[in-house]
């Protein structure tokens, strides 16, 4: 199993690849014809709607909670919901360059921060959070005994009722 300091290491790499992320002529017109191909399916469907709903009655009222939206990159399709209702909100993301994104997405909410920061590193101190928004995004932790202590250290809790 690898230990902090090793998925630290590659936490940079990540951080690098993402920020120097290039994509030519033909990779940017796929993805295009991709992303839009699957939105209007999930529209269509119904999809979309559904999991936005779910997940919105999941986080419940979000007024006197303190929200982290982890790996966020620019946002999520959420994070200026939870953004816009929450007491706190912090969207952290190895990418600075996404982040920025975010940042100028987020300017006019007072309650909302965003940082590029590392959530393994010892620079990122916060805690007390009673809700960790992950989207899509555990499955880049390479140790999940650690992650799921430093998820539960983070809430400032061990066991009460708070959602991870």
């Amino acid at each position: 199993m690898k230990s902090a300091a090793d998925i630290l290491e590659t936490n940079k790499r990540q951080r690098d690849f993402y920020n120097e992320v290039r994509q030519n002529f033909l990779t940017r017109c796929w993805a295009s014809v991709r992303n839009g191909l699957l939105q209007r399916i999930r529209k269509n469907t119904g999809i979309s709607s559904q999991v936005y709903e779910l997940h919105t009655q999941w986080l419940g009222d979000l007024s006197d909670k303190k929200v982290l939206d982890l790996g966020c990159f620019a946002g999520n399709y959420l994070s200026k919901y939870m953004a816009e209702r929450a007491k706190s909100y912090l969207g952290i993301d190895l990418s600075d360059v996404a982040i920025e994104k975010l940042r100028l997405r987020l300017a006019d909410l007072p309650n909302a921060r965003v940082e590029a920061i590392d959530f393994l590193s010892p620079d990122f101190t916060e805690d007390g959070f009673d809700i960790i928004y992950a989207y899509g995004v555990l499955h880049h932790f390479e140790n999940t005994e650690l992650i799921i202590a430093h998820l539960q250290k983070t809430t400032g809790t061990r066991g009460r009722d708070h959602k991870l």
